[in-house]
């Protein structure tokens, strides 16, 4: 009988450990199971992330991609509003008084010095450049520093041919605009003939027209500083011819030269007299309303 027990026992022992190992077996099993699909929804939840990330990485791209438009079109907007303005003042319906000061016929190394000084005064200007080697960082400040690039043909040489014909005038207009465009990457929209529109007399109205087709608007000036003339320095000084052109007006575009010190050496002094007499200081673009 008790031979017969220990059989019993020794087999219920064999049972118990059977069943102990099986147990243990399943139970490292599915934790490992666990552990994997724990690892898979991780690396779900990961992969969630990165696409999420891939995801937002090509919206900024795409916004990159569309930076330009969305500068253009503030712009236009700012433009636009600024010509609204212009109307308003020109029916006496704003007491705002707007100056475009223009500088021709740069860059020159005085133009640094003409800069500095409207940066210390946080003014944007309008520069009519010719085509110049060896000045490109000056193109590059005028239009990093917020002033408007503006096409004054590429040579300006009024007596040798620029007035010949509508094509002599547009070619040196396309060349200046690939040379700017080519060191700033800005397109100019603003061009200004040497001389003055007057200055084409039979071609005005032809030029004109062929420079509306390319895009662009002209611009002459209402006022002067007299510095493009030694015939005009010689009657007067750049603050005489300054106060008298100004005088009564509420939109201004002030003709200036950025290589004649007669101007500069008065710059700041303009600069005051404008602000005291309650001008507001502005770039010009080509919805403006002195553009053409």
């Amino acid at each position: 009988m008790e031979s017969r027990n220990n059989k019993v026992f020794r087999l219920v022992i064999v049972f118990l450990c059977i069943l102990i190992i099986g147990l243990a077996y399943l139970y490292f099993y599915y934790k490992k199971e666990n552990r994997d699909l724990r690892y898979s929804l991780t690396s779900l939840e990961s992969i969630e992330i990165v696409s999420y990330n891939v995801d937002s990485i090509d919206k900024q791209i795409e916004d990159f991609k569309n930076i330009d438009d969305a500068i253009k079109n503030k712009y236009d907007e700012y433009y636009t509003n600024i010509a609204k303005l212009e109307k308003k003042i020109n029916n006496g319906e704003s007491s705002v008084k707007i100056a475009y000061l223009t500088f021709d016929d740069g860059p020159y190394d005085l133009t640094y010095k003409v800069l500095d000084t409207l940066k210390a005064n946080n003014i944007r200007a309008t520069f009519f450049v010719l085509g110049k080697d060896g000045v490109e960082d000056r193109y590059k400040r005028i239009v990093n520093e917020g002033h408007t690039l503006a096409n004054h043909t590429y040579y300006h040489n009024i007596g040798k041919g620029l007035y010949d014909s509508v094509d002599s005038f547009i070619q040196q207009v396309d060349k200046l605009e690939k040379y700017l465009y080519d060191i700033t990457g800005y397109k100019t929209t603003l061009v200004r003939f040497p001389g003055g529109s007057a200055t084409a007399k039979g071609l005005k109205d032809d030029i004109i027209k062929e420079l509306h087709n390319r895009g662009y608007n002209y611009v002459d000036w209402t006022s002067e500083t007299g510095d493009g003339s030694s015939k005009k320095l010689a009657e007067k000084d750049t603050w005489t011819w300054y106060q008298d052109t100004t005088r009564d007006k509420n939109i201004i575009v002030l003709l200036m030269h950025d290589y004649n010190y007669s101007t500069f050496n008065n710059l700041q002094r303009i600069i005051d007299d404008l602000k005291n007499r309650g001008f507001i200081f502005l770039p010009l673009h080509n919805k403006s309303m002195m553009a053409n």
